[in-house]
């Protein structure tokens, strides 16, 4: 269910979008409906659990710096970030589809700014949009190995956008305790309540224009599993490595 909704967060391409046909009041209902479940849902299990969110205040004070702040996260942890920069406006991205505009209601719960694309349709205009807005000084939230995998394997947009805007770039990893991971490509992991959840926030860096664009996604990628790393040893200690 988490993947269905989630699954079209961010990824880009030169596809037009094509024509939709009108939903009917009927739909429009159940969508709204399906999306107040699920923000529900991601609220409930969040707010049962045990959170602890480390490495936070570097999000903060490089908030109140000139330069905006890309999250960057897995796809199959979004819903832990999703949760946690909620109150922030962060821009995010979300596809064109049935599925993307069930999460565009749910992120527009969580106070997002919503921008429309994904790799089939309307990518390579959601993909300037982000960037403009980000560097109108706009924040903003990736999963970068989404929306379709491989499994964490950081696709160009997030560089693309650091690059062009000059933003920090902050990844965030994820451990809990207690969780399911869906039969799905990202293995999506949903806490269970009542669980001990940690989301570890590396430290802040910036994308040389320079380097190509395969060296930043290596970078982002493995930044992003040092922090999972790091997440899951504080989640066993309830310290940081240091190595």
């Amino acid at each position: 269910m988490i993947l269905t909704a989630a699954k079209s967060a961010t990824d880009f391409s030169n596809s037009a979008p094509r024509a939709r046909l009108p939903r009917t009041s009927a739909t429009s209902a159940a969508l709204r409906l399906k999306a107040m479940l699920l923000t529900c849902l991601i609220t409930s299990l969040h707010a049962s659990s045990h959170f602890e969110n480390i490495g936070y205040t570097d999000f903060v004070n490089c908030k109140k710096l000139d330069k905006p702040v890309l999250i960057a996260s897995w796809h199959g942890n979004l819903m832990t970030p999703l949760y946690c920069f909620r109150r922030h406006k962060l821009v995010i991205m979300s596809s064109l589809s049935d599925d993307g505009e069930l999460m565009a209601r749910v992120l527009e719960s969580f106070n997002y700014q919503v921008v429309r694309g994904s790799s089939s349709r309307g990518g390579a205009r959601g993909l300037l949009e982000m960037v403009k807005m980000v560097k109108a000084g706009n924040s903003a939230a990736l999963t970068v190995d989404g929306p379709r995998g491989p499994k964490h394997v950081v696709k160009p947009g997030m560089v693309m956008i650091a690059q062009k805007s000059g933003a920090y770039v902050i990844p965030v990893g994820v451990a809990c305790s207690k969780s399911v991971s869906l039969n799905s490509w990202d293995k999506t992991q949903i806490p269970l309540p009542f669980g001990h959840i940690v989301m570890h926030s590396g430290k802040p860096f910036v994308i040389d224009p320079a380097i190509t664009v395969e060296d930043g996604c290596q970078m982002i990628g493995q930044r992003l599993l040092d922090s999972g790393r790091q997440a899951e040893i504080y989640l066993k200690t309830g310290k940081i490595s240091e190595a």
